[in-house]
């Protein structure tokens, strides 16, 4: 491809999402929204980022809190089960990239890039559930399913989660979750192996869990879990542990610490990650950040490595008149060091996002690695996507 042909097929793709954008707003709503008839802004700052509304509804299982007396007998009987579209509400998510570009690549027309399928909701009084298909380019579109998760709800302080996903999906903050992300890539913090003892996994991996979580006098949220190692669909010989602890300091500033500690069973390598989090909203800026420690056992089972990851992201919501997001300016700000801290990275993230309606929108990011430890390392990377969400 010449430089002219390149040159001409980026600005076609970004004339293409500006035509985009400026559709005027209309119509479509997910699945949540149109069963309980409000406006997505009700439970997110700006999709899929949720506010303190929408996580107390995650955390309830898909409800409103004041919906359901715990107390109580169920009052659903099975004809309610069989009622999909009032209990589980089915929602689809298409992604397109009509353009991305490596630096140190080539350019990529992604018409299609990844479909989901999600089925979500409730049984009866005290069961809910979660479960998403999903198929991607990357993997020649084969489907695959996860997260897979199943919660009993005995009360709002203690509730039983059953997971195939993530380490910390009871989390509803925003950062520990890559199903929250308003970026292309996964924020360094959940998205690095480190010394790789863990089966090679990262805070974002699948694995087997069984864990409660609870919110205890409106202020301390907490998650606990026992799981077996990334990526083994069948927990084998599990071992790991884990904890998350968040505190609202306020209504708008939550500042919480977590860990996970475990051993890999098929190499006896011992790992575990130490993290620290916070979340500050003002008006429409949202500020979000955490930093991990991890320590790995090296192969052969002689010493141990020690690596630091941080990131830092800041987003600020423009609504309409209606209090509905409108534009979307983020940066983000990750660090991260591999091989006992010897070899260092820094990132940087700018994406500009529209949103059409609450749940279609489309972004412009611009990702820089910019410091490596060699220069072959550092790369840049510019994508356009449109996101739909019905």
């Amino acid at each position: 491809m010449t430089n002219k042909t390149s040159i001409f097929s980026s600005f076609a793709a970004m004339l293409f999402l500006a035509l985009f954008l400026w559709v005027d707003t209309a119509g479509a709503v997910p699945a949540f929204a149109r069963k309980y008839e409000i406006n997505c802004s009700s439970c997110h700052t700006a999709y899929p980022q949720l506010n303190r509304a929408g996580r107390r509804f995650k955390e309830a299982g898909y409800r409103f809190p004041g919906d359901v007396d715990r107390g109580g007998e169920v009052t659903s009987d099975i004809s309610d089960f069989l009622k999909l579209d009032k209990n589980f509400p089915i929602s689809a998510i298409l992604v397109s990239r009509p353009y991305d570009k490596k630096d140190s690549g080539e350019q990529k027309l992604r018409a299609l890039h990844e479909v989901e399928i999600i089925l979500a909701g409730t049984l009866g009084d005290r069961w809910s559930g979660y479960f998403e298909m999903e198929a991607e380019d990357e993997t020649g579109f084969e489907l695959e399913v996860a997260p897979l998760v199943l919660n009993y709800h005995y009360s709002d302080e203690f509730n039983l989660q059953f997971v195939y996903g993530p380490e910390f999906w009871a989390d509803s903050y925003g950062f520990l979750g890559n199903h929250f992300r308003l970026t292309r890539g996964s924020v360094a913090v959940i998205d690095q192996s480190f010394g790789g003892a863990d089966a090679g996994g990262k805070l974002r991996s699948a694995r087997q869990n069984i864990g409660a979580y609870g919110r205890l006098n409106e202020k301390f949220f907490y998650n606990i879990n026992y799981s077996g190692a990334a990526g083994d669909a069948e927990g084998e010989e599990p071992s790991n542990i884990s904890g998350l602890f968040n505190v609202d300091i306020t209504d708008d500033i939550m500042i919480g610490a977590f860990f996970v500690d475990g051993e890999d069973k098929m190499t006896n390598l011992e790992y575990s990650r130490y993290g620290v989090q916070f979340l500050v909203d003002r008006a429409g800026l949202r500020v979000q950040g955490a930093w991990v420690t991890a320590t790995d056992d090296l192969v052969g089972g002689i010493g141990e490595q020690d690596n630091d990851v941080f990131s830092l992201q800041a987003m600020y919501v423009f609504k309409d008149e209606s209090m509905r997001p409108t534009w979307v300016p983020l940066i983000r700000f990750d660090t991260y060091e591999q091989n006992d801290g010897a070899d260092n990275f820094d990132e940087i993230t700018l994406t500009l996002t529209r949103y059409i309606t609450q749940n279609i929108k489309g972004y412009l990011e611009y990702w820089d690695r910019y410091n490596a430890p060699t220069p072959a390392q550092e790369d840049s990377r510019l994508t356009l996507q449109l996101h739909a969400a019905f």
